[in-house]
Order: structure tokens, then C-alpha cells, then sequence
């Protein structure tokens, strides 16, 4: 077809500039597909070696001519010291050259296919690439205008992207690679207040997915969107965990999904998390070295936090995890592992601008956890586990002055425990309603070591009130308890023999109210239902209840008891029960330290004490009641303040009918003989004042008989029998008053050693005088019974003997087993003197008789006296002859001549032992005849050892 003229025209006008063009245009594109890829490439290696201070190679340039568009091949930035440090398989940029008109520096599109970035951290913490961050440049000069050129690329795009990150510095190697890594950037201008959408999707060797939605501004900075990192293997991190706290993540995976906001501009900075979602699952947290991790958490979910990183402060709306496991330990110098376990391994100190970090948690729910807890401080460690464990609590906060509220519930072995109410953690206050029941006592025994040497066997706790604490750094911090509390099937068991110490069905307390600032307790009602103790003394004298309450010094062994009760210490707290009551009690009483074992028992103890406190004006009331051996009623009444210790007491117990059997152990240690039968009736009265110990006891035993003699070192030399027949009636009983005495600060004052001394005193006052008591027994004002007293030279009975004489008659019929001995005996002085007086006497009359040639002897009347004594004297002792020229010796005065008549008279000694025989025949004669005595308990006895003008008298 032939060209038209106006075209044909126009080429031949225009020929020579079309083939120009067209030559510049043939130039431009073997220059741009062949010249100016060769000479970029060597130029682009050099100038960035020069820049990177490394070796820069380049596969392959190519430029389009057409489309002005660049790519790049087989770009590799070696390392200094050998190996890659980046590398990429190719790199492609589509200018929009049109757009430099507009002072835009514009690209349609950049796509980077197959970077990998290898970055490195030496031991010293350096980056592989630390020369180019540090280089010194020229000094700072004045900060240049703003540009007025705007970068805009249309699309930006990462395919197949890889970071290989090592880290030498930390105390274990870390290495982790991120890729492929996928990123698109849209749209991006340099301009005031514009978005660029951006989107980035990676993997690491692990499996951790990483992925990044949402726009990106530069003028001024800031970007929002969504950020999704999904199965974090949360162990690969463990060399920097351990630089920051002292455990290690064993095992565990983390997703974490979030909304962010970020500015970064003069006098504007913003940095914000909201939406945020955390899920964990499989999270094991243990100490190093530790084999059973402290902390396992199958599944964590956090949802709807937020968190201004600025600040900092983080909101979460709730934090939920499940089938969790807790191992608390606390180490003997009392430190927790859970502490240990979140404590940097340095110490840091913290920075002068540092802020604290604020966090709330609105719902935080632990459900079905099993908590842990071991105590490795006591000398048996303890270990105890709590499953079912669900804890609720609302609007947790680190703010000191918050409140929030709290629930928990667990089981603890067949037990439970329920807490709810308010809780201040970091101001350290909270009100708590508390409820548990059949929680097992058994477990925390060990924790009695450092106080008692006791074993918990069994026993559950039970509680119901409301508990109050404040602990702000107060003189008044502390604890206050108000509500019930129980103790079900308890037994206490002595540690040394395993024996029972301690039991009872159940303890209940009602209306309690506890504080420990200072330390009080009231206490509205005790039940105690059947409880049961044993005292035991073993063989070497001590006891097991000095032994459990550890009252003996250490190493030496402990006393068989203590003072019947301690000093009440100065500033005593406030103690009070207003009613406790016992039913079904039992004591019993176990002594080792004797052969055979003394076994005693008070059972069906019941009945009440009102009024219980450790005040000084609080008044008190015992009602006790129950039986001894099992048989015998006990009564107790009064009032008593054990609270008080020492200060006010004054208590009457009565024992109807013990059975005195069960004392053989004791009358066989201490009287020599085992008991044969007999019963006990106690009326005792006990007063306490100001230590002060008093007690008034009336003794009766019914029918009392010792038995078999037993060989005892202990035993008394004293006549126990003899005291007993002396205090037994004829109706078999014996009664007597023993009262005791003594003050509690003396270290020798025990109850139990008072009554002995009491009883050993009454024997020994039987022994060294038995007739006193006999007197005091049956002869009232008699005086003593131990002998009848005779007139010198007589052997009638006058009105003194006669009265002591019948006390003895009643005594011997009143105590049927008491036999009398009875023993005349004579004065010589005074006996021997009456017979002078009387041989006298009848010399006096046998001389009148004789002088007056009377035929019968009668009395010498007074006015001749002095006659026939002369006439007597004369017969004895004639008057010498006399000498002429003397004067006649005159006679002596009567009174010196009656003198030497009675020492010239002579006493037959068969005339005293006659004398003794008839005063000792005249005493049996009365008792037999007058006081109807059993003869075959009367003896007159001839042992030569009674002396005086007396019949004296001896019991057996």
C-alpha cells in the first residue's frame, strides 16, 4: 500500500531527526541492556565494599531501559573474618522517573527475592557488623533544612527472607533462625500524616510463626496494626531467661496476639498494646538442678489486655489457667524456692528514672491447680499437697492502697477449705470469711518440734468465721479471728515410747474471737467431748507429760512432776472462756517407776467451768463430776483459775468409795504391805492464794486392811499397823484430818510428795505417842493414856486413874484390834519413903501398945506423939553411960529424932515388887471388871522397863 503524501512528507522533512533518534534510541538501549550493567557492577562493588569495609560481590546486574528497571543477582557481603554476612539472590526496582518532575523520588515497585542476613553477638556482646556502628565520622555540624524531595514507593515486597541470629554473649549459646520471611510494604510517600499498609509473615527453624498487619508512617513516625506471634517455643530462650531470673523454662509453647499504636515525635510519644491475648500451654518452670519443676501450667489465657509501655502499666481482663501444679519449698534458713526462682541471679540497680510497673488484673481464675508445699526448716520436714485448688480474684492490682476480692477453695487430703473476701496483698490488710472442715492435723506435726515432743496421729480441723489481718508496719499489726472452730478425732502421741498421749472425739469452740496485737482470746463455749490423757512416770522417775511439754531442762531428765502450778508470768495475756464443758472425760494414771505398775483412773469426767479467765477479777465456777477406778463417784466444785496459775483457787473435792486396791503399788514402796481391801471417801478442800497451797483433807477408809509384807528399800520403820489398828474403828472405818501445806515457790513443793510427808507425819505422831491420840480420840481432857500415876506407897486407884482408865476401856471396845499390855511399877525414892513412914508409924504404935500394956494396937493420938517417938528413939539408939562431972547430953528435937527412926527403918524389896504387882492387878481388876475389857486383849507384863510410882501401859 503506497505511503499517503502528507506522511511521506512528514518523514522526508523530519528524516534525518527520526534517524537520530532512533540511532540515540538503538544506543540507549545497548547502553542501558549492556554498558551500563558492566560498569555498575564493578563500581557498586567497590563503593560498597568501601562502605561496608567488607567484600562486596555482585553476580549479575541488568537494567531495562524501557522501564528504567534495575536488578540485581548474587549480591554476598562476606564476613571480616570469612563466611556471609548478607546475602540475596536478587533485588528489583521499577523507578517512576516521571515523578522526579515533582521532587518525588518514586518506584512502581521493589521486590527483594531471598535475603539473608546473618547477625552475630561475640562473647563480649559485639555485633559481627559493630566497626560500621561505631565508626567515627566528621563532627556533628548544624542539622540540615528538612528536605523538601518525598520518597514514595508504590509497592515494596520481601520474598523468601532469612535472618540467622547468634548469640555468643549470653551463658549459653543462643541461635535462632527467622525465615522464610514474607513483607509487603504499600503505598509507602514521605509525607505529613500518611499510612502505608505493611504486612509481614515469617517462620522460624522451630516452627514459631510471626506475622505483622497493619500501616507504618514517617512523617512523624508511627505505625498501628496487629501483631501475632504463634507457638513460641518458649525453652529455645532459655539463655536469656537465665540472665534475668535464676530458673529455667523446661518445656512450653505461647501464642501472643495484640493491637498496637506507636508515635515517636518531638514532645509525642505513644506506645500501646490493647486486645491483647496470650495463650501458654505445656509451661514448666523449675531451679536449676531441681528435677520436679516448681511451676506447671498445661494452658494460660490472657484476654483483653492492654498495656502503655511508656508509662509502664498493663490491664488485663482476664488471666485463666487450669490443671496447674505449684511446688512450694522453703529451705531450712526459711527461703522460698518461688522467690529463688523469679530473683535476678545479680542484683540491678535501679535506674533514677526508673517507674514502677502498674498492673491490674480484673479476673484472675486458677481452676483445679494442685499446690504443693514442703518445709524442709523443721528437723522432719514437711510435706503436704492441696488439690482442687480454684482461686477467683477480681480487679488484682500492685497499687498499694487497692482492694480487691478474692475466693479460694481447696482440698486438702478428705479436706476442704473455702476463703473469701477482701484482700489489699501489697498493703498487706484483708477480711476474710473462712470455712473449712476435716482438714488433717497429722501432716504439720513436725512444726511442734521446736515446743513439744509430740506426734499429731490423727485429728481434723475444722473452722467457721471471719478472719481480719493488717500488717502496714504498725505497733497494732496483727490478726483477728471472730467465729467456730472444732478439732475432731484427735490423738497426740508421745514421741520417745509412741504411746498415747492425748485423744478426744471432738473439741468445738464457739463465739471465739482471737487478736495477736496484743495476743487475747475469748472464747464464748468449750465442748469437749470424751477426751482422753495419760500421765505416765516411767522408770527413772520422769514423766511423759515433762517430757512432751519439754519442762525438764536440756539434758538432764525430768522431774516426775513440777510444781503443782507455774508463776503466773507478769503481763499474762487476756485469756477467757465463759463456758467449758466436758463429757465423757478421762485420766488415767500410769506409774512405771514402781513394781508392780501403779495403774489409776478417772473416768466419766462431765460437767462444767464458768467464768475461765486470766484476769485478777474475773470470778470462776467448777462443776466437775465423774468416777475413780471407774466405780467411784468424784465431785469437784468450786472455783479455779488455771488461766491464772497460782492466784485465786479454792476448789472441794469428794471421792465416794475408791477402791484402795488399786494403791498397792504405793503402800508396797512406801508402807511395806500390799493392800488387802478397803475403800476410799475423800473430802478435800484446796485453796491457792498468792502461792500459797493449803489443803484441808478428811480422810475416811472403809475397811482398809494392809496384806502381805513386801521388801521395800523406800519403806517406812514406822508401825503402820499398829497406826491403823489405832485409827480404825470397830466398825472397820478410819478417819482422819490430813492436812498440807506449802508455798509454790518452793522447788520441793509437789503435791503428790505433800501427801506422803502428810501420812508419814500422822504415823510418826502414832509411833512416838500413840496414847495421845487415844486420848484425844476417846479420853477428851484424860490427858495422857501411857500410865495411871499412884500415890507413893499406894496402890489404889484414885479419880485421875479411874477417868484415864475408862478412856482406855472405850478405846479398847471402840478399836477391837488393839491389844494392852500393862506394867506396875515403883519409885524407890518415893515408894521406898512411904514404906519407912508407914514401918515408922507402926513402930510408933506397937511402942504405945507395948508402954500401956494395951492388948490391941490403935492409932497414937498427936498430943502423945512426941512421947512414944522419944520412947522409940531411946529403944533405937540408947543413950551412951555417963561420966561424972559431965552435964547429961539433952535428947535432939523431935522433928531430928523422927528423921533418924525413918532412916533406920529398913524396906523389904519384895515389899516394892508387891507394890507394883498390886497396882498393875488393881488397873487389870478395874478394866476387866468395871471396864469390861476382853481379857484376851489385857496382859500384864513384867519387863522391869516401866519406872515410877505408875502402871504403864504399851499397844500392840
Amino acid at each position: 500500500m503506497p505511503i499517503p503524501a502528507p506522511l511521506s512528507a512528514f518523514f522526508r522533512r523530519w528524516r534525518r531527526w527520526i534517524l537520530v533518534l532512533t540511532g540515540i534510541y538503538g544506543l540507549w538501549l545497548l547502553a542501558g541492556f549492556f554498558l551500563i550493567p558492566a560498569l555498575a557492577r564493578p563500581r557498586l562493588e567497590r563503593q560498597a565494599s568501601a562502605a561496608l569495609k567488607r567484600p562486596v560481590t555482585v553476580a549479575k546486574v541488568r537494567f531495562n531501559p524501557l522501564t528504567f528497571g534495575a536488578t540485581l543477582e548474587g549480591l554476598r557481603v562476606a564476613e571480616r573474618g570469612g563466611g556471609d554476612w548478607i546475602t540475596l539472590r536478587r533485588v528489583y526496582a521499577n523507578p517512576d522517573v516521571w515523578r522526579l518532575l515533582r521532587h518525588t523520588v518514586g518506584f512502581t515497585a521493589i521486590e527483594v527475592d531471598g535475603l539473608t542476613v546473618r547477625a552475630a553477638l561475640d562473647a563480649e556482646g559485639r555485633l559481627n557488623f559493630q566497626d560500621l556502628l561505631e565508626e567515627d565520622g566528621p563532627e556533628p555540624r548544624e542539622t540540615a533544612p528538612p528536605s523538601t524531595w518525598i520518597l514514595a514507593v508504590r509497592r515494596f515486597q520481601l520474598q523468601d527472607g532469612r535472618v540467622e541470629f547468634t548469640d555468643r554473649s549470653a551463658s549459653a549459646p543462643f541461635h535462632s533462625e527467622l525465615g522464610p520471611i514474607a513483607f509487603r510494604l504499600d503505598n509507602l510517600r514521605t509525607v505529613v500524616g500518611h499510612r502505608s499498609g505493611v504486612a509481614l509473615e515469617a517462620w522460624t527453624e522451630a516452627g514459631e510463626h510471626v506475622a505483622w498487619k497493619g500501616d507504618v508512617g514517617f512523617q512523624p513516625f508511627a505505625s498501628r496494626g496487629t501483631l501475632l506471634l504463634e507457638n513460641l517455643s518458649l525453652p529455645k530462650y532459655r539463655p536469656y531467661e537465665q540472665e534475668q531470673v535464676s530458673s529455667e523454662i523446661r518445656s512450653g509453647t505461647g501464642t501472643v496476639r495484640a493491637q498496637y499504636r506507636f508515635e515517636w515525635s518531638k514532645g509525642h510519644h505513644v506506645a500501646e498494646l490493647s486486645g491483647l491475648e496470650l495463650n501458654l500451654k505445656d509451661l514448666k518452670i523449675a531451679e536449676k538442678g531441681v528435677a520436679d519443676p516448681a511451676i506447671e501450667l498445661p494452658s494460660l489465657e490472657v484476654r483483653d489486655g492492654k498495656a502503655d509501655l511508656l508509662v509502664p502499666s498493663v490491664e488485663l481482663g482476664a488471666v485463666t489457667a487450669e490443671q496447674g501444679v505449684v511446688r512450694v519449698q522453703a529451705a531450712k534458713d526459711g527461703a522460698l524456692n518461688l522467690a529463688r526462682l523469679f530473683a535476678p541471679p545479680r542484683p540491678k540497680a535501679k535506674k533514677p528514672d526508673e517507674k514502677p510497673l502498674q498492673l491490674r488484673i480484673g479476673d484472675l481464675a486458677l481452676r483445679g491447680f494442685r499446690l504443693g508445699w514442703e518445709d524442709l526448716g523443721p528437723a522432719r520436714p514437711v510435706k503436704v499437697e492441696a488439690t482442687d485448688v480454684n482461686l477467683h480474684w477480681r480487679d488484682l492490682s500492685l497499687d498499694p492502697k487497692a482492694s480487691s476480692q478474692a475466693s479460694l477453695d481447696l482440698k486438702l487430703g478428705a479436706g476442704s477449705l473455702k476463703a473469701e473476701g477482701t484482700l489489699a496483698p501489697f498493703k498487706g490488710t484483708g477480711d476474710l470469711q473462712l470455712k473449712a472442715q476435716g482438714l488433717d492435723l497429722a501432716p504439720w506435726d513436725p512444726y511442734l518440734d521446736s515446743a513439744l515432743d509430740l506426734r499429731i496421729a490423727s485429728g481434723k480441723l475444722g473452722i467457721d468465721g471471719r478472719m481480719r489481718f493488717a500488717f502496714e508496719g504498725r505497733r497494732t499489726d496483727g490478726m483477728t479471728y471472730q467465729g467456730a472452730a472444732s478439732v475432731q478425732g484427735l490423738e497426740a502421741r508421745d514421741t520417745a515410747l509412741n504411746e498415747s498421749f492425748l485423744r478426744w472425739k471432738q473439741l468445738s469452740l464457739s463465739g471465739a474471737e482471737v487478736r495477736t496485737a496484743p495476743f487475747a482470746m475469748t472464747i464464748k463455749t468449750v465442748v469437749w467431748t470424751d477426751p482422753e490423757g495419760r500421765v505416765v512416770v516411767e522408770a527413772d522417775g520422769s514423766t511423759n507429760v515433762a517430757r512432751a511439754l519439754r519442762l525438764a531442762p536440756e539434758g538432764k531428765p525430768a522431774a516426775p512432776t513440777a510444781a503443782v502450778l507455774p508463776a503466773t508470768p507478769a503481763g499474762a495475756p487476756d485469756l477467757t472462756i465463759v463456758t467449758f464443758g466436758i463429757t465423757g472425760g478421762r485420766l488415767s494414771y500410769i506409774d512405771r517407776s514402781l513394781q508392780p505398775n501403779a495403774a489409776l483412773v478417772l473416768s466419766d469426767l462431765e460437767g462444767s467451768y464458768l467464768g475461765l479467765s486470766s484476769r485478777p477479777d474475773a470470778s470462776s465456777k467448777v462443776d466437775f463430776k465423774g468416777r475413780a477406778g471407774g466405780l467411784a463417784p468424784i465431785t469437784i466444785t468450786g472455783h479455779a483459775m488455771p488461766l491464772r496459775s497460782d492466784l485465786d483457787t479454792d476448789v472441794i473435792l469428794k471421792i465416794q468409795g475408791a477402791d484402795l486396791t488399786d494403791f498397792t503399788p504405793y503402800t508396797g514402796k512406801y508402807l511395806g504391805y500390799t493392800v488387802q481391801k478397803g475403800k476410799l471417801v475423800l473430802d478435800s478442800h484446796l485453796r491457792i492464794d498468792r502461792r500459797n497451797l493449803k489443803s484441808e483433807n478428811a480422810v475416811k477408809l472403809d475397811q482398809f486392811y494392809l496384806g502381805e509384807k513386801v521388801q521395800s528399800p523406800d519403806a517406812t520403820g514406822l508401825p503402820v499397823k499398829l497406826g491403823l489398828a489405832i485409827l480404825r474403828d470397830r466398825k472397820g472405818v478410819i478417819a482422819f484430818d490430813l492436812p498440807i501445806e506449802g508455798n509454790l515457790d518452793d522447788p520441793d513443793v509437789k503435791y503428790g510428795k505433800l501427801v506422803w510427808k502428810a501420812v508419814f507425819n500422822l504415823l510418826g505422831k502414832i509411833a512416838t505417842s500413840p496414847f495421845t491420840l487415844i486420848g484425844k480420840l476417846f479420853g477428851s481432857d484424860a490427858g495422857d493414856l501411857s500410865s495411871v500415876a499412884f500415890a507413893p506407897g499406894a496402890a489404889a486407884l484414885d479419880a485421875a486413874a479411874t477417868t484415864k482408865l475408862q478412856a482406855l476401856a472405850k478405846a479398847l471396845q471402840e478399836r477391837p484390834e488393839l491389844r494392852l499390855e500393862a506394867e506396875g511399877a515403883v519409885d524407890e525414892g518415893q515408894d521406898g519413903g512411904a514404906l519407912r513412914k508407914a514401918a515408922l508409924e507402926a513402930l510408933l504404935r506397937r511402942t504405945r501398945t507395948q508402954g500401956l500394956k494395951l492388948t490391941e494396937e490403935a492409932a497414937v493420938p498427936p498430943a502423945e506423939r512426941e512421947r512414944w517417938l522419944k520412947v522409940a528413939y531411946d529403944a533405937t539408939f540408947p543413950a551412951p553411960k555417963e561420966i561424972k562431972g559431965t552435964q547429961p547430953t539433952p535428947p535432939p528435937p523431935p522433928a531430928e529424932m523422927e528423921q533418924r527412926l525413918l532412916g533406920a527403918q529398913k524396906v523389904d524389896p519384895a515389899a516394892l515388887t508387891q507394890l507394883a504387882d498390886a497396882r498393875a492387878k488393881g488397873v487389870l481388876s478395874w478394866l476387866l471388871d468395871t471396864g469390861k475389857a476382853d481379857p484376851a486383849r489385857v496382859f500384864q507384863v513384867r519387863s522391869g522397863q516401866a519406872k515410877g510410882a505408875v502402871v504403864a501401859f504399851s499397844l500392840n
